[in-house]
């Protein structure tokens, strides 16, 4: 068989009781997470706009757009609640490595919820088994590009079809043949370039709606007979010699321990809404800030520390510098560490149209420095004050979220509950907290569809 029969087999044929407790432990924070900040993206600037135009694209349909409680086609609540997950910049992420990694549940979630509602209602444990499944999937895909980063190519959505596709197929029964073309079919919708990231535009977030949308569509069209490349990965021009050519590929990390392992269990959650190659610095900045009582006005200069990972967050330079949008700001490494110096946090407030206005902290990012070099370990951070003291933080190896730093559960839930509160409008927590009662039992749950419903 070939890697693609063999990765669409597993998620076909594996049962919910193939399942280790581990990996269905961590699906759960995974659909947690996932409505979280959705709910939170929701409620981000440029959202609104995002529900109007699903809104103005198709009549009432069986789905439901988080956050505002429109009812929509799959596809269409798939490509809203698709881009609200990834809104705030506060998705889970798979590390790849201890200095980046990418996104798979605010994918596979929002692409399972819009299913389970059209088919009229589904029950938690085949939804759970589902969504860790087709996660442990989806990394496997990831893992078998494992400098993708330095493609220009952003796996978050590159392979977002894909894990849109997987998880739709899985709970639509899909025979091998079919699953097989609606795979096909994901990649003839493959998109995800850094593009969007390096010029600050809302179209980063669309890139994970579009994967969910296209992954649905992917899976209905195969069901009806619609037919796709079966070598989508390792073919002549599939994904993998197509879009990674001169990458290091790892065929082998598609079907190691296929069936023993899932990876899912991974799977990480963000300590802060920025990009993720920030996160080892931002950890360092606050350990340095708490020990030396140092405050915005009394750094003269600020060097970091780290690998070429924090490239995509400190070039191209002066724009990193000199954020002038939210998007911006969600991918400027200095401005992260700014805020972090000003207010001894990192939250969705640093992240806004209105918080680029701010002088106190557009002066600090412009002192903001950068060191790096390639296979450097670990980051670090060395602050010059306006005294002459010279103060150096510890080396951060794992950032916090990491699977091995990880957050817990019960942070996990404390996220949740702060997410819930920046929606476009305010949910009772009545309703926030018995969404988050049922996910934590989710294989209990009869109808997974009432979970969605209570945060419109």
């Amino acid at each position: 068989m070939t890697i693609e029969q063999q990765l669409v087999r597993h998620v076909r044929e594996t049962a919910f009781s193939d399942v280790p407790e581990e990996a269905l432990a961590a699906a759960r924070r995974e659909v947690l997470w996932a409505l979280g900040t959705a709910v939170a993206g929701a409620g981000a600037e440029g959202s609104d706009t995002i529900a109007e135009f699903v809104r103005q694209e198709g009549g009432r349909g069986p789905c439901t757009v988080i956050g505002f409680g429109d009812r929509v086609s799959p596809g269409l609540a798939g490509l809203a609640n698709g881009s609200y997950t990834k809104a705030r910049e506060f998705e889970d992420k798979f590390w790849m490595d201890k200095g980046h990694g990418y996104a798979i549940g605010a994918a596979v979630v929002p692409a399972a919820f819009a299913f389970a509602e059209l088919a009229g209602g589904m029950n938690g444990k085949s939804f759970l088994a589902a969504v860790a499944i087709a996660t442990d999937a989806g990394a496997r895909m990831m893992c078998g590009a494992p400098t993708a980063i330095d493609s220009g190519w952003v796996s978050s959505y590159v392979f977002s079809a894909f894990c849109a596709t997987l998880v739709v197929a899985r709970l639509l029964k899909l025979d091998q043949e079919q699953f097989m073309n609606a795979m096909g079919l994901a990649y003839a919708q493959t998109t995800g370039s850094q593009q969007a990231n390096v010029e600050g535009v809302m179209g980063c977030r669309m890139q994970m709606g579009f994967g969910v949308r296209n992954g649905i569509a992917s899976a209905q069209l195969a069901k009806m007979g619609i037919t796709g490349v079966h070598q989508f990965l390792n073919g002549r021009c599939g994904l993998y010699p197509l879009f990674f050519r001169g990458e290091n590929i790892d065929l082998d990390a598609i079907t190691r321990d296929l069936g023993r392992n899932f990876l899912g269990t991974r799977l990480g959650f963000k300590a802060y809404p920025c990009g993720v190659v920030a996160h080892p610095v931002l950890d360092a900045v606050l350990a340095l800030r708490g020990k030396n009582g140092i405050s915005a006005e009394t750094v003269q200069a600020i060097q970091v520390y780290g690998s070429t990972r924090l490239s995509i967050m400190v070039e191209p330079r002066e724009l990193r510098k000199n954020p002038t949008n939210h998007v911006e700001t969600e991918f400027s490494l200095p401005w992260a560490v700014a805020c972090a110096l000003v207010d001894g946090k990192v939250s969705f407030a640093h992240f806004t149209d209105a918080a680029v206005c701010d002088q106190r902290y557009i002066d600090l990012a412009r002192k903001v420095e950068s060191d790096m070099q390639e296979g450097r370990q670990g980051a670090w951070v060395e602050i010059t004050l306006k005294d002459g003291r010279i103060v150096t933080s510890g080396k951060v190896m794992t950032a916090k979220g990491h699977p091995d730093n990880p957050l817990t559960t019960e942070e996990v839930v404390a996220s949740y509950r702060e997410c819930v509160k920046f929606g476009p409008t305010p949910l009772p927590s009545s309703r926030t907290e018995q969404a988050k009662d049922m996910v934590l039992q989710l294989q209990d749950v009869p109808d997974v569809t009432e979970i969605i419903r209570l945060l419109a």
